[in-house]
């Protein structure tokens, strides 16, 4: 099953960082990807650009209005990247997720099941997803190596 895998950190500690950190931590990043690539885990993997080159677009007065910047920007906390990954179950997913360098430095990281037009349910949000549930999510089972 395919979990889409969204990586936040807090943006004012991002830009404290020095350059070299910044860089060894996007190497970090790199890596982990890479080692769940191997495993044959990885469907998509990006890395975002900062929130000042990004550009928001919403229906105004029948056409498309672009905005500078992200949908949700100024916040504490920025999307910096995700990932698409394969996984047997959610559990499987977080044991994943748990070990990403995102996680070990104190981001976090939403993980979602990926959805299809076929399990989505009603577009207008009626309903809850037409998926089987994958069973309950052991939350809090997984503890940074760093403590």
């Amino acid at each position: 099953m395919r979990y889409v895998c969204l990586g936040y950190m807090d943006a004012p500690a991002w830009k404290l960082l020095p350059l070299a950190e910044r860089g060894a931590f996007r190497d970090e990043c790199r890596g982990y990807a890479e080692l769940l690539a191997k495993a044959g885990h990885v469907v998509a993997c990006e890395a975002l650009d900062c929130e000042e080159n990004a550009a928001t677009l919403r229906l105004h007065h029948g056409a498309a209005a672009v905005e500078p910047g992200c949908l949700v920007g100024g916040g504490r906390t920025t999307l910096r990247g995700m990932l698409v990954i394969e996984a047997s179950d959610m559990n499987h997913a977080i044991q994943l997720m748990a070990r990403h360098p995102v996680v070990q430095r104190g981001g976090s990281v939403e993980v979602r099941p990926a959805a299809t037009w076929e399990t989505t349910g009603r577009v207008d949000g009626g309903e809850k997803s037409l998926r089987k549930p994958a069973g309950a999510v052991e939350a809090g089972r997984f503890r940074s190596t760093n403590s």
